[in-house]
């Protein structure tokens, strides 16, 4: 099976719709230590979730991360999560 970004993202967007009433929601279940960031290993949790194939994730993972983080702290924001969902076409 080929992961494609468009396959990557249809599957985060289903566990999204399958697990969450709203993108908060997500963000504050996969921020594990809940200190309102995302980093690469709560998107590494994200994404086996998501059922994406192990051997990609922590490429995908660091993928996801140079993405999101507008101002390169190794953190994702809340702010940064919201940006990166508009752009990725991920429906609120």
């Amino acid at each position: 099976m080929a992961w494609t970004k468009d396959k990557i993202l249809r599957n985060i967007e289903t566990l999204m719709r399958s697990k969450f009433t709203n993108p908060k929601q997500a963000f504050d279940f996969y921020d594990a230590d809940k200190d309102g960031f995302l980093t690469k290993n709560d998107f590494k949790v994200l994404l086996k979730e998501a059922k994406v194939s192990s051997i990609i994730r922590g490429l995908v993972a660091e993928f996801m991360m140079q993405s999101f983080d507008q101002n390169k702290d190794d953190l994702v924001s809340w702010v940064e999560f919201q940006e990166a969902i508009k752009e990725s076409g991920i429906k609120e």
